[in-house]
């Protein structure tokens, strides 16, 4: 679990955060990637802390960038595939993340999208609802709508998946693969056949996925 003393409180888009800051913080004279932080659904709730289970704390390690981290209140997705798309906890953080591009302290051209589980699923949606908001994503053991998905095969985004994984089955993740090589798309799938739904351990664990997202810039 990620330390509370090092994350800062903050209201965004009408929905609880945790804020870390990187380290030094000098956001007078220059301005600072985006880590936008999507949880999955056991982490919904009203305590602005649960959002930081699975994983974050490595950004408290590796603090180059601004993450915010949204907490979704009991019954609220971020939508997707699973969740009949477009919902308001989604409308919800588009509004958030275009408040936070607007802030001096932030690098427009350096906003990154981080999801689990349900997040990610949310994240995929987001990804072909809103291509502008987010310069690269990483998707971990999330699900898509591949019909749509199809449009992101030269999409700067890394998803990870757990070959064992029944709560969220990996298929169409897989079969998104698949059409990115045939395509010669930019897209990244990574299975790691031996991981379940707790893929985010090793995903988190691995330095070449965020020395890849830390490097993405968006061309616009």
């Amino acid at each position: 679990m990620a330390s509370l003393s090092l994350w800062g409180e903050e209201v965004m888009g009408g929905l609880p955060c945790r804020v870390l800051l990187p380290r030094p913080y000098e956001p007078s004279i220059r301005r600072y990637p985006l880590v936008v932080s999507l949880h999955g659904s056991g982490e919904r709730g009203t305590d602005n802390h649960a959002q930081l289970r699975n994983g974050l704390e490595m950004f408290e390690h590796r603090r180059e960038a601004i993450v915010v981290a949204p907490q979704l209140p009991a019954g609220a997705t971020w939508g997707g595939s699973w969740y009949g798309g477009a919902t308001a906890g989604q409308h919800a953080l588009v509004t958030l993340v275009r408040e936070l591009r607007g802030r001096s302290s932030v690098d427009p051209l350096r906003i990154y999208g981080v999801g689990f589980s349900m997040g990610a699923i949310g994240l995929w949606d987001l990804l072909v609802r809103h291509p502008e908001l987010f310069t690269a994503a990483v998707l971990i053991a999330g699900d898509l709508d591949l019909e749509t998905a199809a449009a992101l095969v030269d999409t700067p985004l890394w998803a990870i998946v757990g070959g064992r994984d029944e709560h969220v089955p990996p298929d169409n993740v897989r079969t998104f693969g698949r059409l990115v090589d045939e395509r010669g798309g930019i897209a990244k799938v990574t299975e790691i056949a031996t991981a379940g739904h707790d893929v985010w351990k090793q995903a988190f664990a691995h330095a070449p996925l965020w020395d890849w997202l830390f490097a993405q810039t968006s061309q616009r």
